[in-house]
């Protein structure tokens, strides 16, 4: 437990509930704590970083955050340290595809999340009603140019049940998909994933992936919670993100990671 310095972690249902604003008390004090002994606090999300929680920012000294499932590595200011954009011949697949069955879909650039496809749906899937953060998405259903001018999508999220996706998880190996919360799926090239950005940071920092303490919640936090030297599933993951993992900490709800960081005497 000594050799731990750097504490990955995914935001939503790991340290912050679904719908609630911040992390509790206790787990910002615990990464308080954490980082007075010099250790890193990594959030390492699927979000944009204009989705992030303001509170993170309030709570937290942090120096890099991954986001966009791995793709981005920013510093706290949202300067991109890494970035890794899909293909131009990836990106026109998922277009074609959303039009073809009337899906919502977002793509995560490096600015803003910007839509190519059915904009009433994407919004109506992935906001809460009235939402304020409505403004911070860019609508280009129609002339789709934003790639000329911020480069190709770090990522992609899609509006659409689950019958209404087979399709195209059938004829994508080289993509992966992970159900959300947001009635939706996040879609991600398979060589570029939450392990990816944290890869960078060892690069910057010197360490390795046993100086990793990595928690998730979800199909999408697999690659990176398996390669710590601790690899942590929350008690409410799905099974399989389970199976990968070392150890199971109660849920977000009960402040599993605040719970295990106390138990394995990392702080």
């Amino acid at each position: 437990m000594k050799d731990i310095r750097i504490i990955a972690v995914d935001i939503d249902n790991t340290i912050i509930p679904a719908g609630e604003p911040r992390m509790s008390e206790r787990l910002r004090t615990d990464f308080h704590k954490a980082i007075e002994k010099g250790m890193h606090v990594l959030i390492n999300t699927g979000r944009h970083f204009t989705f992030l929680q303001p509170s993170l920012f309030e709570d937290l000294p942090m120096d890099m955050i991954s986001t966009i499932n791995g793709a981005c590595l920013s510093d706290r200011d949202g300067k991109v340290l890494m970035k890794k954009e899909m293909s131009e011949e990836t990106m026109n697949k998922l277009i074609r595809y959303s039009d073809e069955h009337r899906i919502g879909l977002g793509f995560k650039f490096e600015d803003h999340i910007v839509t190519y496809a059915n904009y009433d749906r994407f919004i109506a899937g992935y906001l809460d009603k009235d939402s304020h953060m409505k403004k911070f998405i860019i609508r280009d259903d129609e002339q789709r140019t934003h790639h000329l001018r911020h480069g190709y999508p770090l990522g992609t999220f899609m509006i659409a049940e689950q019958e209404e996706m087979t399709g195209l998880m059938n004829n994508s190996p080289e993509l992966g998909f992970g159900w959300s919360y947001r009635h939706g799926y996040d879609v991600f090239s398979k060589s570029v994933n939450k392990a990816t950005a944290v890869e960078a940071v060892l690069e910057l920092t010197g360490l390795t992936w046993e100086n990793v303490i990595a928690f998730g919640d979800a199909g999408n936090d697999a690659p990176f919670v398996e390669k710590a030297g601790i690899s942590v599933a929350m008690g409410n993951s799905k099974d399989n993100l389970k199976k990968v993992a070392m150890y199971t900490a109660p849920s977000c709800r009960d402040d599993g990671v605040a719970v295990m960081l106390e138990e394995l005497h990392i702080i």
